[in-house]
């Protein structure tokens, strides 16, 4: 239903509006009207809820049916870009920090410094790209005033040279040089070539046999006139 208007005539008590009694009633149906148009509303306090098992909640409370939520600040390096349906998180993607652990001491670089690599005596480095190079240079091994081994030397089919002297338990392979100044090849006509054969003695009889096993002093030569004789028979070689 419509509402209705109260005629209120053109001027003042001109006689030509509606009479009180019917300008109430029109008020009294337009308040009954409106009643039945309006649906009762209850409204009840509404409450966020944080999600999830681990984090920081961002709904703390409802005040009045108003939701109460944290805000969002960045920390250090961290910046914030608000829009109509989202936060984005901007982080430099730069390191906070370095720590260089050595054998002796660290380094701890902070955020804007600079962390130099230098190299020892007779060591290099250098920046190829992404990588550290550290280089080993020549005489490296010089300066080391007692230098050893823990495994095997392999000389690749090299040669040592000006070595003074050499200590070991035993060589392997053929040796070339000179042993106390000599030349050991000068001696092999003198080492190789000989044959002495064997001797193998002929018994005719027991008695041969015996003899021959026995040693036999002939004593000396002796006499006024005669200086000692010595008889040397000789020896098998």
């Amino acid at each position: 239903m419509a509402l209705e208007v109260v005629n209120i005539g053109n001027i003042a008590n001109d006689g030509t509006g509606d009479d009180l009694r019917e300008a109430f009633r029109k008020v009294n149906d337009n308040f009954e009207n409106i009643d039945l148009r309006v649906t009762q509303v209850t409204v009840e306090p509404v409450a966020g809820e944080n999600l999830g098992a681990v984090g920081e909640g961002l709904y703390t409370s409802t005040q009045d049916s108003v939701l109460k939520f944290k805000k969002i600040i960045g920390g250090a390096n961290i910046s914030l870009t608000a829009t109509d349906s989202s936060i984005t998180l901007d982080v430099p993607t730069f390191l906070d920090q370095l720590i260089a652990v050595t054998d002796s001491g660290s380094v701890v670089v902070q955020n804007g410094q600079t962390m130099t690599v230098t190299g020892g005596p007779g060591i290099t480095t250098e920046a190829s790209g992404q990588s550290l190079i550290v280089k080993a240079g020549d005489g490296i091994l010089s300066q080391d005033t007692t230098p050893s081994l823990s495994a095997n030397l392999n000389a690749n089919s090299q040669d040592i040279l000006n070595a003074n002297n050499i200590v070991a338990n035993t060589f392997s392979g053929a040796l070339e040089g000179l042993v106390y100044g000599v030349d050991v090849r000068d001696l092999t006509p003198f080492l190789t070539g000989f044959n002495f054969g064997e001797i193998n003695p002929v018994y005719d009889n027991a008695l041969e046999f015996l003899l021959s096993q026995i040693d036999v002093d002939f004593g000396a030569f002796v006499g006024p006139d005669v200086n000692p004789v010595v008889v040397d028979q000789g020896s098998f070689v």
